[in-house]
């Protein structure tokens, strides 16, 4: 019987209308791994743009490992240019290049990475969103090689 109000109730509910994320002039401040290896915090600010499905964004990101010293003590520093592609009902879709540094000890690497995610937005956590995405990463070490790997991502940002 409990299960069938609910059901009842969650029918009745007035239904709010959703609308592509128009993130232009704030500010976003969480964290992802986009990069691989290290978690960082990160901020993105959405540019100004003349149309609201139009969301270019600018990341800086920095991370630290602090585990055990054989598996940890990497450090990370970089940014990113997200543009969005496609703007859905409380999501975004956007392709990113973004260039960073990893350091390891002695070991200096200069990171690469072109990727393609999305932002999505819960109802009811209209500041709140969730990134997923895909990419690949060029390391540029100091012995001259290029390194790539297939990267998958996760991360959050709280938007002001």
């Amino acid at each position: 019987m409990t299960r069938l109000l609910i059901l009842l109730f969650a029918i009745f509910l007035p239904a709010t209308a959703a609308q592509a994320k128009d993130l232009r002039g704030r500010t976003g401040v969480g964290f992802n791994q986009q990069f691989g290896h290290v978690s960082a915090l990160s901020a993105r600010y959405g540019l100004p743009t003349s149309s609201p499905v139009v969301n270019v964004h600018l990341e800086g990101n920095f991370g630290l490992d602090t585990g055990p010293q054989d598996s940890g003590g990497n450090v990370f520093y970089g940014a990113r240019v997200l543009y969005g592609v496609l703007a859905e009902d409380n999501m975004n879709l956007f392709v990113a290049g973004g260039v960073g540094g990893l350091t390891n000890g002695d070991a200096n690497t200069v990171r690469v990475q072109p990727s393609m995610g999305t932002d999505f937005f819960l109802f009811g956590l209209d500041n709140l969103g969730f990134t997923i995405e895909g990419g690949l990463i060029f390391d540029l070490g100091q012995q001259s090689r290029v390194h790539t790997t297939a990267n998958m991502a996760a991360g959050a940002h709280y938007w002001f």
